[in-house]
C-alpha cells in the first residue's frame, strides 16, 4: 500500500515538472516575440505605403542629389562600349517616411529593402545593353526620421562611346555617361549633383587610366513635350598606357625606316638591295596583319601608325623598282651615251650636292687605259647616274620619313 502511494507521488511530481517546463517555455516564447520599436515603426510607415507613387503632392518637386564613385573602367574597342563599375550615392526626401523619434524609443533611422520604398527611375540614357536597365544592385536604403532617404547601390554602367583611334597607341578617349529619369520631367524630379565624381580605383586597368572627369547638368526640351527633362552627364577622359605598344609597334617602325634608308647606301650593282627590300616587305606585312587583328575597322579614324606602315609598304615597292633600274644600268653594257639633260644633272649642282659630280670610276672601268676609252667612259657615266638615283632616293625617302615622324608626334 505504501509502495503504491510512492508511485503516485512520483507521477504527480513528474506531471508538475512537465507543466512548469511548458509554462517557462511559453513565457520565453512570448518574451522573444515581443515587437521592437523598429517593427512598430515599419508597420506604421509601410503598411499603407505605395512604393510606386512619388511620395509628395503632384505639384511638388522631388529633389534628387547624385554623386558617383568610380572604382574601375574599361573600354571594349571592338564594340565601342565604355564600362564603369562603382557606386552611385542617391539622396532624396520622402514625405511619407517622417516620424518623431521620441515616439519610437529615440530611433532616428532604419534600413530596409529598396523594393519596400519609392525609388527614382534614374537610368543610363546611352545604355549599350538595349532594354536591360538593371544598373544597380539590391542594397538596403537608409531612411532617416527627417524623411531623407539615402541609397548607395553598386553600379554597372555600359554606355556607347565614339572612339577616335587616329593617334593610337598614344590616344586618349572621352566617353560620356548620361543619367536621367526615364518618366519624370524636371517639374517632378529635379536632378542635381553637389559633389564632383570621386575616383577610387580598386583594380587598375592594365591599358587605361582616368585622366579627368567633368560633370554637366543639362536641361533638354523634346519636341513631344513642353516640360524640361534633366540629365547629369559625366565626361570621362581616359589615357591609354602606351609603353607596351611603344615596344611592340613604335620601335620596329624606326628599325624599318633605317632598313629602308640603308638600301640606298648599298653599291648600285649589289643584288642584295632587292633581298633587303623583300625582308622589309615581309616585316610590314606581319605588322599589318597584327593591326587587322588588334584594331576595329573604323571609317575615318584610321590610326596614323597603321597609315605609316601601309604607306611604307608602297614606298618599299617603289624602292624595289628603283633598285631594279639601278641594277639594270650598272650590270648592262651601255651602247648609248647618257642623255644630255641627265648628263647636265650629273655635272651640275645636283650631282655636286649628292657627291657624284667627280665620282671615281668603278672597278670594272679601270680598263679605260687599255684602249677602250670611249666605251668605258659611257659605262662610267651610266654608273654615275645609278649612284645619283640611289642618293636622290635616299634624300627623298629621308624627307618623307622625317615629315611622317613629326606629323605623328604632333
Amino acid at each position: 500500500m505504501i509502495k503504491g502511494y510512492r508511485i503516485a507521488f512520483l507521477l504527480l511530481c513528474l506531471v508538475l515538472y512537465c507543466y512548469a517546463d511548458d509554462a517557462t517555455s511559453d513565457s520565453s516564447k512570448t518574451t522573444s516575440t515581443q515587437p521592437t520599436w523598429l517593427d512598430k515603426l515599419k508597420k506604421d510607415l509601410l503598411t499603407n505605403y505605395d512604393r510606386n507613387a512619388r511620395p509628395t503632392q503632384y505639384y511638388n518637386v522631388t529633389n534628387l542629389d547624385l554623386k558617383m564613385t568610380i572604382r574601375h573602367v574599361d573600354i571594349d574597342e571592338e564594340n565601342s562600349v565604355f564600362s564603369v563599375y562603382g557606386w552611385v550615392k542617391m539622396t532624396w526626401s520622402d514625405d511619407k517616411l517622417k516620424w518623431n523619434p521620441a515616439d519610437y524609443g529615440n530611433l532616428e533611422l532604419f534600413r530596409c529593402n529598396p523594393d519596400a520604398v519609392w525609388k527614382p527611375d534614374v537610368v543610363l540614357y546611352n545604355n549599350a545593353r538595349g532594354s536591360d536597365n538593371l544598373h544597380y544592385g539590391q542594397t538596403n536604403v537608409i531612411v532617416y526620421n527627417t524623411g531623407e532617404v539615402l541609397w548607395v547601390p553598386p553600379t554597372d554602367y555600359h554606355s556607347f562611346c565614339e572612339l577616335n583611334l587616329r593617334m593610337w597607341p598614344f590616344d586618349h578617349q572621352t566617353c560620356i555617361l548620361k543619367i536621367g529619369s526615364w518618366t519624370f520631367d524636371g517639374y517632378k524630379l529635379n536632378l542635381t549633383t553637389s559633389e564632383d565624381p570621386e575616383i577610387d580605383i580598386g583594380v587598375p586597368n592594365n591599358e587605361w587610366s582616368i585622366r579627368k572627369v567633368t560633370t554637366d547638368r543639362n536641361t533638354v526640351y523634346y519636341k513631344c513635350c513642353k516640360e524640361p527633362y534633366i540629365d547629369i552627364q559625366y565626361n570621362v577622359t581616359l589615357q591609354r598606357h602606351s609603353s607596351t605598344h611603344k615596344a611592340i609597334v613604335v620601335s620596329p617602325a624606326f628599325v624599318i625606316i633605317l632598313l629602308a634608308l640603308s638600301v640606298f647606301w648599298l653599291p648600285p650593282q649589289c643584288g642584295e638591295k632587292i633581298i633587303l627590300n623583300g625582308i622589309i616587305v615581309l616585316i610590314v606585312t606581319v605588322f599589318l596583319i597584327y593591326f587587322a587583328q588588334q584594331l576595329p575597322a573604323m571609317s575615318g579614324h584610321t590610326p596614323l601608325i597603321v597609315t605609316f606602315y601601309s604607306y611604307t609598304y608602297y614606298l618599299v615597292a617603289i624602292s624595289t623598282i628603283l633598285s631594279v633600274i639601278v641594277l639594270r644600268i650598272t650590270r648592262s653594257k651601255q651602247c648609248h651615251l647618257v642623255p644630255s639633260f641627265l648628263k647636265g644633272l650629273l655635272d651640275g649642282c645636283l650631282g655636286s650636292v649628292l657627291g657624284v659630280g667627280n665620282a671615281a670610276p668603278f672597278e670594272d672601268d679601270k680598263e679605260a687605259a687599255s684602249g677602250e676609252l670611249s666605251t668605258n667612259l659611257k659605262q662610267y657615266d651610266w654608273c654615275r647616274l645609278a649612284v645619283l638615283l640611289d642618293r636622290l632616293g635616299f634624300v627623298v625617302y629621308l624627307i618623307i620619313f622625317v615629315i611622317s615622324i613629326i606629323y605623328f608626334s604632333l
